[in-house]
């Protein structure tokens, strides 16, 4: 199935309703017009055509608004494999991880002793794609040593283990010293009621597959979502040693399956949204 965001969708409409009408006015040669300023970066000019272009102007939006939007974008872009579904955010997802795919091959090779860290994502990433390494226990101690400095003195843990563990301070170190978010994402965005101010905005984290995949995960069989799940197995025994087959199942059992919970507990929260008026969004 292809998703395209309905915001999305709503601002392509209007984005090419307002170049055309644009195109159509009878321009001051002298006195230039205060829009011709606007979006005059290369990225913003790519992103504008990518939008125009899958706008199938022989449909009439008052028709057909999804046709209109969307039906060339699904006749030129096939679903990858790998994906449930493919619009202009996926795509967007997939120029970044290129850019930063770049960005990483570029570094130049970290220290013996990785200090900063992007030294360490340095060490990690190039560990990673180096497919001819002779030492995985030597790769793998250093992402010990890393998960060491954040808190968390082993991975995974053992159940029944009597380690006393401060999740807490292991979120604030992670947070702060790497800049990522694990079980839930803290954010500043606009306060829904009144969005000139802003607000604290907390949100699970997105775990891949998609939430709603995960969501059904017990109901719904998924090719995505067992690969994640033998993902998770498969790093629980590479980072577990010699630890029984038996256990290193069960841990990666629990580890998807609290994800799962946590999803369906976020699922089933009935949060009501205030009643805006019309002119206040697009739908």
């Amino acid at each position: 199935m292809f998703i395209i965001n309905q915001r999305i969708a709503t601002l392509i409409f209007v984005v090419t309703a307002f170049s055309s009408s644009r195109t159509a006015e009878n321009k001051d040669p002298v006195i230039p017009d205060p829009h011709d300023s606007v979006c005059q970066t290369p990225e913003c000019r790519e992103m504008g055509i990518m939008l125009s272009s899958a706008i199938d102007r022989n449909e009439n939006p008052c028709d057909d608004f999804y046709d209109y939007v969307c039906k060339k974008w699904k006749q030129n872009n096939t679903i990858p494999p790998y994906l449930p579904s493919y619009g202009h955010i996926w795509l967007i997802r997939e120029k970044l991880a290129k850019r930063l795919k770049d960005i990483l091959s570029s570094m130049p090779k970290p220290p013996p002793q990785a200090e900063s860290l992007s030294d360490k994502i340095s060490v990690a990433y190039q560990s990673c794609m180096r497919e001819d390494s002779c030492k995985p226990e030597e790769e793998i101690s250093r992402l010990k040593n890393t998960l060491k400095e954040f808190g968390i003195p082993k991975w995974p843990m053992i159940p029944g283990s009597n380690e006393t563990i401060n999740w807490k301070e292991i979120y604030r170190k992670i947070r702060v010293g790497a800049d990522m978010s694990f079980i839930f994402s803290v954010n500043l965005f606009p306060y829904l009621y009144n969005t000139s101010q802003p607000a604290i905005d907390i949100e699970a984290s997105k775990f891949v597959p998609s939430s709603s995949q995960i969501y059904m995960a017990g109901t719904k069989k998924d090719s995505a979502v067992e690969a994640y799940k033998d993902f998770i197995q498969q790093t629980v025994i590479l980072f577990s040693e010699d630890e029984d087959i038996n256990v290193t199942t069960k841990i990666a059992q629990d580890i998807f399956d609290f994800e799962v919970n946590l999803t369906k507990k976020i699922y089933d929260l009935d949060f009501g949204l205030p009643d805006l008026p019309d002119s206040n969004y697009l739908v």
